[in-house]
């Protein structure tokens, strides 16, 4: 398998979770998953969870909301039990209502 890599564009939050459009990976046969997170912003702070999928329709949690202040980066790396998913994305919101962030996010998968 040659590694995945998804590099999307730098996308505003808005008040309720979205996907991060081209985040999404499809991990058939792939053994290490991982995604950063960067508040791209200058001034406002973001939530952003990692969803995985069995089926891409059906979505689960795995990765928590997490906050990040401006300027903070944040990672995740699928577990062992998480890595039977084969479909994962990453989903942003603001912080705080009202208040945009600016989201920027990659993701990398590999044998």
């Amino acid at each position: 398998m040659e590694p995945i890599s998804v590099s999307p564009a730098n996308q505003a939050t808005t008040n309720n979770y979205v996907d991060v459009a081209g985040s999404k990976i499809d991990s058939l046969a792939a053994n290490h998953i991982v995604f950063t997170m960067l508040n791209a912003h200058a001034a406002n702070s973001i939530d952003w969870k990692v969803l995985a999928s069995l089926d891409d329709s059906t979505y689960v949690e795995v990765q928590a909301e997490a906050s990040l202040a401006f300027g903070v980066a944040g990672s995740f790396a699928a577990s062992a039990t998480q890595i039977a998913y084969r479909y994962f994305k990453v989903q942003v919101k603001s912080s705080a209502g009202g208040v945009h962030g600016t989201a920027q996010a990659r993701g990398y998968a590999k044998a």
